[in-house]
């Protein structure tokens, strides 16, 4: 296993090869490319930290979806930029304040104020003694603090009360747009990258408003308002400060640049991490019982601390800017003093404008670090943001046509003709099959483990398209119907039971919207499922724990199909929905589930047998083709492989249902 080290030296040497460039526009619909394969199980170095990487949008395009996150918020980005801006205003009090005190208080002279008052009362007050004109500049700064700390506390509570609206928008948009992408998608983001996008890069994108607006509007107002009392002051002074600017911008361009995509390479990394915990957590009983916690622990290690040395590295560069400004800005201010007091000597400047001078351009220092700080932060915010963007402009899963229709009450006769599909162009798992499944009949699906059962089910089901052939339901072309009503008409009990991490109430609950609690106690009976239920410290309100793990197999299969009777389908599909129960609990709910199924379009995947004797038609798959169909008489009498395997199960069992079909010898 590498070490972070290596890995780090690695990646900084991909990074001089140029394998890391930023802001080269990809077309986001063009075919992902799978990484080589790697070897060496989970340690391997696949993924996006060994590819080469480009990102897939502009700036410019980045940019641009903020104004498409920010429609409904402009008000509040609006009350936030003036903010700043009488914020900025504020902050540029005290140095004219202490001009005014060292030309005009000190020296005993009347402030300048003085000459646009009305003769006697106050005009008198402030000439009468310079005491009066220090109180009235006090009191100005007084009220200058108090209105900066005022706008400042309000301007922190609107920015966070934005960022946290605009991320929980940006959540819903992602959760929602997620939900309707097509599995393999979602297969290829995994489950940790899904949740690092919801979670983190959404938290990352928000603060881009305010790196990308609100902190620049700020900043470079205040910028202009002190280059032009500077100017105002003297120009000669300004121009010879001015001269130590160039090489500050000429830094900046140089590491600038190199910051993005090293940005949206630690956030892959991020995303790896995150699926990597999330996946050795899901087997954590595989991790232990090949005593493997050490060198997942290292594994895990290793990919931290080189995320670490990355996010080192970048901030190493990040801070090279503003070391640059550090550097040149206070060179200005000696020059200034050097040429300034010059001027002071000669009679050409007074004292307190060159400290006024002096003071102001210290001060550039602020807004400038401030957007040097934005635009670096900046980066780290596009790169989520190119992330969330990447998920985003997929498209969604099978979207319905302009003149889909809608059923309501279909009678649920299926017909396959001539159907196809690979997961990929040069693979095929399904070879032309024709299925005629009329309205309340059962068909029974059987065959070896990759011949294509499950994904016959899911492009019945329509989580995929057929690449060739139609599926008809009642004579329609699923495609002409919308989805969502399509997929209304399914109850699905599969073999790998999911239950969600809740109650057992919610779970069963989950097979119908607003169900009562009569309902839901009335389908766990009809599963079987009360007793054991109610046997709970809790009963219906135990927590099942993530994906079920409070549960035994078998319970989970029960409440599995409880959710599937609530539902009350008008197809209804059983992926081996009896194999995590034992033989007197696969008694007692098989009644249940011929209750379930009669006058139900069915469709059941099974191994045993003795589920599917009774079954309208049986088909044998075989390598994606369906080899033998009819009802479990007939195809006993044609002496195929189907009577080869029942017969295989009572020579060797007394009862077939405890063995499934030895395949090899069979075929």
């Amino acid at each position: 296993m590498k070490s972070s080290r290596t890995r780090f030296k690695e990646f900084r040497q991909k990074l001089r090869q140029g394998l890391l460039k930023g802001d080269r526009l990809v077309d986001p619909d063009a075919p992902r490319v799978d990484p080589p394969a790697s070897h060496g199980g989970r340690h391997s170095m696949g993924g996006p930290t060994g590819e080469k990487h480009t990102f897939k949008y502009s700036k410019r395009h980045l940019l641009g979806q903020y104004r498409v996150m920010l429609r409904g918020y402009y008000g509040s980005v609006t009350a936030l930029m003036v903010v700043a801006i009488v914020s900025s205003v504020v902050a540029l009090t005290p140095p004219y304040v202490l001009k005014l005190a060292i030309d005009y208080v000190f020296v005993r002279k009347p402030l300048p104020i003085t000459r646009h008052l009305p003769p006697g009362g106050l005009r008198h007050w402030f000439s009468d003694s310079p005491s009066h004109g220090l109180l009235a500049l006090v009191l100005a700064l007084i009220a200058a603090e108090i209105i900066g700390v005022s706008i400042s506390w309000i301007r922190v509570l609107a920015a966070q009360k934005l960022n946290y609206r605009l991320a929980a928008s940006l959540r819903q948009r992602l959760h929602e747009h997620l939900a309707r992408l097509p599995l393999a998608q979602l297969a290829e983001y995994r489950t940790g990258g899904i949740i690092s996008r919801v979670m983190s890069d959404t938290d990352q994108v928000v603060g881009g408003v305010q790196n990308a607006i609100v902190n620049p509007v700020g900043a470079i107002f205040r910028m202009i308002c002190i280059l032009l009392i500077l100017v105002a002051t003297n120009c000669t002074l300004f121009a010879v400060a001015a001269a130590l600017i160039p090489p500050v911008v000429v830094i900046h361009f140089l590491i600038f640049r190199r910051l993005r995509p090293m940005w949206r390479n630690i956030q892959d990394d991020r995303g790896i991490l995150s699926s990597r915990v999330s996946d050795l957590f899901a087997g954590i009983r595989v991790v232990r019982s090949f005593r493997r916690e050490r060198s997942e622990h290292k594994e895990f290690g290793a990919r931290q601390y080189l995320l670490v040395r990355k996010q080192y590295f970048t901030s190493i560069l990040g801070r090279l800017l503003a070391t640059g400004w550090s550097i040149f800005v206070p060179a200005i201010g000696i020059v200034i003093i050097w040429y300034g007091g010059e001027l002071v000597l000669q009679g050409k400047l007074k004292v307190g404008d060159l400290v006024m001078f002096e003071t102001y351009s210290l001060m550039l220092l602020g807004p400038i670090t401030q957007m040097i700080d934005s635009l670096q932060n900046l980066q780290q915010n596009l790169g989520s943001l190119d992330r969330v963007c990447d998920v985003l402009n997929q498209s969604p899963d099978m979207p319905d046509r302009d003149n889909a229709i809608a059923v309501a009450q279909p009678r649920g006769h299926i017909k396959l003709c001539d159907i196809s599909f690979g997961y990929k162009p040069d693979q095929t798992v399904i070879d032309h099959i024709t299925l005629d499944i009329p309205a309340g009949s059962t068909l029974a699906v059987v065959g070896p483990s990759g011949s294509g059962k499950t994904t016959l089910v899911n492009l019945i089901a329509r989580f995929y398209d057929v690449a060739s052939g139609a599926i008809l339901l009642d004579g329609v072309d699923i495609k002409d119907i919308r989805l969502a009503d399509y997929r209304r008409q399914f109850a699905m009990v599969l073999q790998d039971v999911y239950l969600f991490d809740g109650t057992i109430m919610e779970n069963i609950g989950f097979g119908r919207r607003n169900a009562n609690e009569a309902d839901i106690i009335d389908a766990a009976k009809k599963a079987n499922a009360h007793e054991f239920i109610m046997a709970m410290d809790k009963g219906y309100q135990t927590p099942v724990g993530e994906r079920g793990n409070k549960l035994s197999g078998g319970q989970k299969q029960r409440i599995s199909i409880a959710r599937a009777i609530l539902a009350d389908p008008r197809i209804l599909v059983l992926d081996e929905a009896t194999s995590s129960l034992d033989t007197q609990s696969e008694k007692l709910i098989q009644q249940s589930l011929n209750d379930l199924m009669r006058n139900r379009t069915t469709i059941v995947i099974a191994h045993r047998l003795s589920t599917i004797m009774d079954a309208d038609s049986i088909a044998v798959l075989v390598e994606g083709k369906i080899v033998e169909q009819g009802s479990h008489e007939q195809l006993l009498d044609n002496h195929g492989i189907y009577h080869m395997m029942f017969t295989q199960q009572f020579e060797r069992h007394r009862d077939p249902a405890l063995e499934r079909i030895e395949w090899e010898k069979v075929l």
